[in-house]
């Protein structure tokens, strides 16, 4: 078979997937008294590889030490994704294509394939160094409660599954009983944003003190802008809806360090401290928005991806203002780069009605906005529910099961196809539609 990148993230996740099957259905990974289940073992390891969190489960009662430690280890492997493991790969068996070395350089905006290998080394030591630093303020914290040990492997399972956005928690009810400790939530919600913006630019900001330099790459520029906004505008809610709801009664502490956790876990992660229970219909609609939004590419996160919307609001307002071209920061954004952003919209947009409309066929028993919130949430690998997942039928799963496949790797297999396209030498006659 003909080596591409498309091809490579496909195999590496199928296979990634497949691995985290077999290990999780073996006895040494279940816990006593808990009955087999393959499609709930199949159903784990799609969603810690997708890095999204959904579970039909209790992760830290169903499975053992062992089955954890391969949802941990499924969940790393799946946040680093295709760009450090098949293209390390790659690099390593000198197996790339010359023309796919240059979609790499295109996509990671780099001068030289041998600039691609530096880039993914201090990248790959920025996670581990991220995730350890997270790990060791997370055990300390831990060790009020737990033993030495045991706050050290809570410690690192949860550094892990935080920095990749993954949502998973040893407890059933998430990071609920941590709702009160204002310093777990913190360093939780430090591994979820810096895991969300980006590989690329984690490396853009180090480059930038090391060089002294004052500015930022276009592209770090759109992903802290557009986070901030987001951030500010999802704080504001959960600050105002929490108020009139769940705060009451509650310190300003608890309210504020609950609402910025909340805030930057909606989006991408999937941890919560607040039932899922008290949301209305209209804040469902508007987690489902920050949902499908999602982070930034080339991060461990998933959903549409900020400087997609971005681009789409940029040149939406390029056309209202009858501006022939689309311009960010007084920076032009190539035609090419508008048209992939209105694609992965688009596709974005279908799929996740598609996935919904068959859902809503299959689960006529439960509510639609409950049923879009949770394809929503496995389409753009965030993980949060209403506790609808584990009530689907054995079909119903199978479908969130394709919509975190796709939600995972869709999306980006797109990105890279379309970057190479030939372009017809016949040129056909013009002609007009009537549109709007």
């Amino acid at each position: 078979m003909k080596y591409t990148p498309a091809k490579t993230l496909i195999l590496f996740f199928l296979a990634l997937i497949t691995c985290g099957t077999l290990l999780l259905s073996l006895p040494v990974s279940l816990s006593k008294g808990a009955e087999f289940s393959l499609l709930s073992n199949l159903f784990t390891a799609v969603s810690a590889s997708c890095v999204t969190g959904l579970t039909v489960v209790s992760i830290g009662e169903y499975y053992s030490l062992f089955g954890q430690i391969v949802i941990m280890l499924l969940i790393q492997f799946g946040g680093l994704g295709y760009m450090f493991v098949s293209t390390a790969a790659a690099l390593l068996l000198g197996r790339m294509a010359l023309k796919d070395r240059r979609i790499m350089q295109e996509l990671f905006d780099i001068t030289s394939f041998k600039d691609l290998k530096k880039m993914l080394f201090k990248a790959v030591s920025f996670v581990l160094a991220v995730e350890a630093a997270g790990a060791i303020a997370l055990a300390v914290l831990y060790f009020q409660k737990y033993s030495f040990f045991k706050s050290i492997y809570f410690g690192v399972f949860s550094a892990i599954s935080a920095f990749c956005n993954a949502g998973f928690f040893l407890y059933e009810d998430s990071l609920a009983s941590y709702a009160n400790d204002p310093l777990i939530l913190a360093v939780f919600s430090i591994l979820i944003i810096s895991g969300g913006i980006g590989f690329f630019v984690l490396v853009d900001i180090y480059d930038a003190w090391k060089e002294k330099r004052l500015h930022l790459s276009l592209h770090s520029k759109v992903v802290f802008t557009a986070t901030g906004i987001i951030l500010a505008v999802s704080f504001l809610f959960f600050i105002i809806y929490g108020s009139l709801t769940f705060f009451k009664g509650e310190s300003i502490l608890y309210a504020l360090s609950n609402s910025f956790f909340s805030a930057a876990s909606a989006r991408t992660a999937g941890f919560n401290t607040i039932d899922m229970s008290v949301y209305n219909g209209f804040s469902k609609m508007l987690l489902i928005i920050f949902m499908a939004i999602g982070a930034a590419p080339a991060s461990t996160a998933g959903g549409l991806k900020v400087t997609t919307l971005v681009i789409i609001i940029a040149f939406i307002r390029s056309f209202l203002k009858s501006q022939s071209e689309v311009v960010i920061f007084k920076k032009r954004i190539s035609e090419d780069i508008v048209k992939k952003a209105s694609i992965i919209f688009i596709l974005f947009t279908m799929l996740t009605a598609a996935f919904s409309a068959v859902l809503i066929l299959l689960e006529i028993d439960k509510y639609p906005i409950d049923i879009l919130f949770e394809t929503v949430s496995a389409f753009s690998t965030t993980g949060l529910s209403m506790n609808t997942t584990p009530n689907l039928s054995q079909a119903g799963r199978i479908v969130i099961i394709l919509a975190m496949v796709t939600g995972r790797i869709g999306i980006l297999t797109l990105l890279i196809s379309v970057i190479d396209v030939k372009h017809p030498k016949v040129r056909y006659p013009e002609d007009k539609i009537l549109v709007g």
